[in-house]
């Protein structure tokens, strides 16, 4: 026969509760701490219509020059896009579009420049040198609010901007790629911005 003593009912009942309670605030903690690092889903944003419209017929460009067998048919693919955004993107001049920050630098005098990708692989921008840059005057320049604003902006980050397009006979609007294979796959239209906002 044991000698060791016995454990009451009521001792029992009030450690089994004690445990529970451990365990309820346990479990309280972990199910607050996994709400917290459930971000809420991004809202998504709005693309305006010609911009959208800009961003469609850049891909179908882009489509067909990876399918083309050779560059008669990739100047197919870019006549095809330039004829698109002529008929469809209205004004040169555009408002609130959306993209995101690829890069922030300046030319050898010191003026801003800014690229900014619509898409995947899909750019507008400014000239990155004045002598490109003689007659659209996309170069930021300094002392003014948009360099202000714009220094203080970092690649990766979301923006609505606002300016202009350049009317170009062969390609719609001004494009900056020296290749037709660059024109296509990675398209850089040169852009003067009047105004940029991080979202």
């Amino acid at each position: 026969m044991s000698d060791k003593p016995k454990m009451s009912l009521t001792k029992k009942v009030l450690i089994a509760f004690a445990v529970l309670v451990v365990i309820a605030a346990f479990a309280g903690r972990n199910g607050e701490s996994k709400k917290q690092s459930e971000k809420a889903p991004e809202p998504a944003i709005e693309y305006p219509e010609n911009e959208t419209a800009l961003i469609e017929a850049s891909k179908k460009a882009m489509n067909k020059a990876k399918k083309a067998e050779n560059d008669m048919q990739k100047g197919s693919a870019l006549n095809e896009r330039n004829n698109t955004i002529c008929s469809s993107i209205g004004s040169f001049t555009v408002t609130d579009w959306v993209g995101t920050i690829s890069k922030i630098d300046s030319n050898s005098d010191g003026y801003g420049v800014l690229k900014i990708e619509l898409a995947k692989n899909i750019y507008v921008q400014t000239w990155n040198n004045s002598l490109s840059d003689t007659f659209d005057h996309t170069l930021i320049k300094p002392s003014t609010t948009l360099f202000e604003t714009v220094s203080n902006l970092k690649k990766g980050q979301k923006v609505k901007f606002s300016g202009k397009f350049f009317k170009d006979d062969d390609t719609c609007i001004s494009e900056g790629s020296l290749s037709l294979d660059g024109k296509l796959k990675e398209p850089e239209y040169i852009f003067r911005f009047s105004q940029v906002t991080p979202l």
